[in-house]
């Protein structure tokens, strides 16, 4: 039975508070900040995970982040292990977490990889992802700290 429809003179709503049902609820409409193209405070940054080995995409046959180079990626490693942990993406980069990492990152950074090809090149990876409109699974390689 519909919220809406009606049992003789009597909504579904009032019948259900009638006999002790609970009502009806929509579920909340989640909002993603990058939709907006609104850029994270750096103290929105998510926490940065202690156990990644690697986190690397099997298809493109490439390492956004391994423990050889993580002190220059530091933002990359937090950022990617968010959107792979996030339920909503998945474990995967498509034009919206695509998108939301991009806004994750310093906006001068994001801007200065626009303006310099190459230099930042998970910055790169996630343009053509979401202008390709690509859709990438990536894998997290964890250890168990001893």
């Amino acid at each position: 039975m519909s919220v809406s429809s009606t049992v003789g003179n009597v909504t579904a709503a009032r019948l259900r508070r009638s006999v002790g049902v609970a009502p009806l609820r929509r579920a909340a409409c989640v909002v993603v900040r990058a939709e907006k193209k609104e850029y994270y405070d750096y103290k929105d940054m998510p926490p940065l995970p202690l156990t990644v080995e690697r986190i690397h995409i099997p298809k493109l046959g490439y390492t956004v982040v391994s423990k050889q180079n993580e002190p220059m990626r530091l933002a990359s490693l937090a950022i990617f292990y968010d959107i792979y942990k996030d339920e909503q993406y998945k474990s995967r980069l498509t034009r919206k977490s695509a998108m939301t990492a991009l806004c994750m990152y310093d906006r001068d950074d994001v801007a200065e990889a626009q303006n310099s090809p190459g230099d930042y090149p998970n910055i790169d990876l996630l343009y053509r992802v979401y202008n390709e409109g690509l859709d990438l699974e990536f894998k997290v390689e964890e250890f168990m700290p001893q």
